[in-house]
């Protein structure tokens, strides 16, 4: 998708659609009430008859006639104006899209309206309502036809919007690889073609580097978390380690962990039918990770950053793991099995004790880690614990630059009791009381005193019930926080 900004007024300007946008209670904007007058009022009177008042999300749609610079005008309601935020940004550009997107190439954008510091976080909405996963359909038909989108303002500069254009592109083009990883089948995307990918990132890049540890490698490092989800599964682990340089020297160092759990079947505590459908999803963190780190190539910002994924599948081969076993994890940390269906902390106690060795100045890990967080957050946000208030409170306020709903839920010392094991240093699960928080606390033995930060992105990553804002499959929800996080570093 390219984007294009332009200082004429939005009528004027020759395109597929053309969206005005407009606040609850506020009169049609001006450049709509010019489209008005060349139809007559037909469009003031379908707002009247429709009963639109501006509420977030209503549209009126008004097919013009042959002789128009456009064939469809949308008038997009975007609710109270001092309830307006990124996320109703983010989503306005995605409703913008469904109610354009299959008849138009080109959409024209009256932005006159709307504060420009909401510029990019609304061309990212464009370009990520467009995405579609359309590899295994044999028509190879596509249903969204938008390459272009015009923003028309007075009130923005060429070089902002030149800036803030660049970086949605890199943004939006990475949440799209994201999706992509995620959406792919299992029996497509296995451990070893998700390190294929990690691989293709760094090949040309002059920031980006990649090393891949195999199944020896892992075991010999001493990963015997990894190792031991690995064992059911005929499909070999890997290792993933990203490291991003930026051009600049910086000491600044950032590791950012995701679950790659390509398939979850629950291991030997295997998962009901209804319940392991979907669990290709399980690797959404690892998603994040390299999603990130493609974009960061891009945008070059002056921190340097590691990206680590520790890949396998959960499966119930002869080998596999069982409960009451102990594995030591590479920190030297003993943990019991309790669930083999908790794959994903044991997995990443080695990741978190990687970055650790690594010396860097903090951890940031994103995983679909527990259905508790979706019981308490809801399918919309995820849930955010850390050992540092600080770090806590970086990665929750760039959630809210870019529109992810983000909450902290409290890393409560109390319930460490739950996770105490009698025959190793921790168990991998406790009782079912705050199950999202003791995954967390079970995480904190492995990141040393090293402030860290942990999202469970369970409810947002995957979408099963599709609306305006939201497309049937992956979400790529964390790429655009994190990425914007580190921005700022």
């Amino acid at each position: 998708m390219e984007f294009f900004l332009v200082k004429d007024n939005v009528a004027d300007v020759e395109s597929d659609s053309v969206v005005f946008f407009c606040y609850e209670r506020q009169r049609l904007p001006a450049a709509a009430r010019k489209i008005d007058s060349k139809l007559g009022g037909f469009l003031s009177d379908k707002v009247k008859s429709s009963d639109f008042k501006g509420a977030f999300g209503k549209t009126v749609v008004v097919d013009t006639p042959g002789d128009f610079n456009t064939k469809t005008a949308v008038l997009l309601g975007l609710g109270k104006k001092e309830d307006f935020g990124a996320l109703e940004a983010f989503r306005a550009a995605n409703i913008a899209v469904a109610r354009t997107g299959q008849h138009s190439r080109t959409v024209s954008v009256d932005f006159s309206n709307v504060d420009r510091e909401f510029l990019k976080v609304f061309l990212e909405g464009m370009a990520c309502g467009t995405y579609e996963y359309g590899k295994f359909k044999s028509s190879g038909r596509r249903k969204n036809r938008i390459e272009e989108v015009c923003i028309a303002s007075r009130r923005i500069s060429a070089n902002y919007f030149s800036g803030e254009a660049a970086y949605a592109s890199a943004v939006s083009s990475s949440v799209a690889f994201s999706r992509d990883l995620v959406n792919d089948p299992p029996n497509i995307l296995t451990p070893s073609i998700l390190a294929e990918h990690a691989l293709s990132i760094s090949e040309g890049s002059e920031h980006i580097s990649c090393k891949v540890l195999d199944r020896d490698e892992i075991r010999q490092m001493g990963m015997g978390g990894l190792s031991a989800v690995s064992f059911g599964s005929s499909e070999p682990p890997r290792f993933i380690h990203l490291s991003y340089s930026p051009p600049v020297k910086s000491r600044k160092k950032v590791a950012i962990v995701g679950k790659g759990i390509t398939f979850d079947s629950g291991g030997l505590c295997l998962k009901p039918a209804d319940s392991m459908r979907t669990m290709k999803m399980d690797m959404s963190g690892a998603a994040v990770v390299l999603g990130t780190m493609k974009a960061l190539g891009e945008l070059t910002p002056s921190v340097n950053v590691h990206g680590i994924v520790p890949a396998t599948e959960n499966m119930t081969g002869a080998s596999a793991y069982k409960p009451d076993d102990v594995v030591t994890a590479l920190n030297g940390k003993t943990i019991e099995i309790i669930n083999t269906d908790a794959e994903g902390r044991v997995a990443l106690s080695d990741a978190l004790s990687y970055a650790v060795r690594l010396g860097v100045s903090e951890i940031v890990d994103l995983a679909t880690l527990t259905g508790a967080c979706i019981v308490g957050l809801g399918l919309h946000n995820a849930g955010v614990m850390g050992n540092n208030a600080n770090l806590v409170k970086s990665i929750l306020g760039s959630a809210d630059d870019v529109g992810e709903k983000m909450w902290e839920l409290p890393l409560d010392a109390e319930l460490r009791e739950e996770i105490r094991s009698r025959v190793a240093d921790v168990k991998n699960v406790g009782s079912r009381w705050g199950g999202a928080i003791t995954a967390a606390l079970f995480l904190e033995n492995f990141v040393s005193d090293v402030p860290w930060v942990h999202i469970d992105i369970a409810g947002p990553s995957y979408v099963e019930k599709s609306s305006d804002w939201y497309q049937y499959g992956a979400s790529g929800f964390g790429v655009r926080t994190i990425v914007n996080y580190l921005m700022k570093r």
